[in-house]
């Protein structure tokens, strides 16, 4: 049964690998886009091209009775919007050369037709911290050591008391794995520090941090990719069309559109869908 199990994971994770993006080929007049497998997935001609957007989601109406709409979600996502009207979106997310596509797009000529510059005000803007309580901070941070020393438990009870040796060794293999969740978990844990000239990102156990100045920061965009408000992620484009996606799973989501609104006060074009 188990050997079944994986048979079936075969057609997912092909699926999986044929609807991701493993190089892209940027040509005089031609963007080839090719899928994990280095098949030719995509080809967009710039002559053809009337602009892009990028960190936006996408979505597109559907018949009735497929739902209502479907697309892509998440961050690095780019639609490319053709003069015919037609539209193609894909998800860049893992793809490490997103700015040399931004600037080869922009050496073009082809209009980023979801950025808006925003002239600044001139207004003041107190240190702020804009983090969970330190309530949710603590269950944030305790809840999957909780869930890992139950298991723990529960394995040392099976085998001392029902001597069932299959399940503790079962449980004892995908000990490993629940330590790199919770290690990739406690990575997520970033939180926001606005000030008057500059912004960072921190990690809630202090071990990185990002600092940014609003002057060279040319767009910010706030999302979530799971639904309204479940894990949140922050985007960050700057002048050099450097780009930067950072999750928030420590940012308390009613606080996103204050953040939305001292950003654009500053002059960065800054949006949010996850509202």
């Amino acid at each position: 049964m188990v050997y079944l199990y994986l048979f079936l994971l075969f057609p997912l994770l092909f699926y999986a690998f044929s609807k991701g993006i493993g190089k892209i080929r940027l040509l005089e007049d031609v963007i080839q886009i090719y899928n994990l497998f280095a098949l030719p997935k995509s080809k967009i001609c710039l002559n053809d091209l009337k602009g892009f957007e990028f960190m936006r989601d996408y979505y597109y109406s559907v018949p009735k009775g497929r739902g209502k709409y479907i697309g892509i979600s998440g961050p690095t996502v780019m639609i490319f919007h053709f003069k015919d009207g037609k539209r193609k979106a894909f998800s860049l997310f893992g793809f490490h050369d997103i700015k040399i596509i931004l600037t080869y797009l922009h050496d073009n000529n082809i209009q980023f037709l979801n950025y808006k510059p925003i002239t600044p005000i001139d207004t003041k803007v107190k240190v702020s911290i804009y983090q969970k309580s330190g309530m949710q901070a603590f269950f944030t941070i305790i809840s999957p050591l909780i869930i890992l020393g139950a298991i723990i438990i529960f394995m040392v009870y099976s085998f001392i008391v029902y001597h069932n040796e299959t399940t503790f060794h079962l449980l004892l293999c995908f000990l490993p794995l629940l330590l790199y969740f919770i290690y990739t978990y406690w990575e997520r844990m970033y939180y926001l520090k606005m000030k008057d000239e500059s912004f960072t990102i921190r990690n809630l156990l202090g071990r990185k941090s990002w600092g940014f100045k609003y002057d060279d920061t040319m767009k910010v965009s706030f999302g979530s990719s799971l639904g309204k408000g479940a894990f949140l992620y922050l985007e960050i484009l700057d002048k050099n069309f450097k780009y930067y996606q950072f999750p928030l799973d420590m940012l308390p989501k009613k606080d996103i559109k204050e953040i939305v609104n001292i950003f654009k006060e500053k002059g960065v074009d800054a949006t949010a869908e996850c509202y």
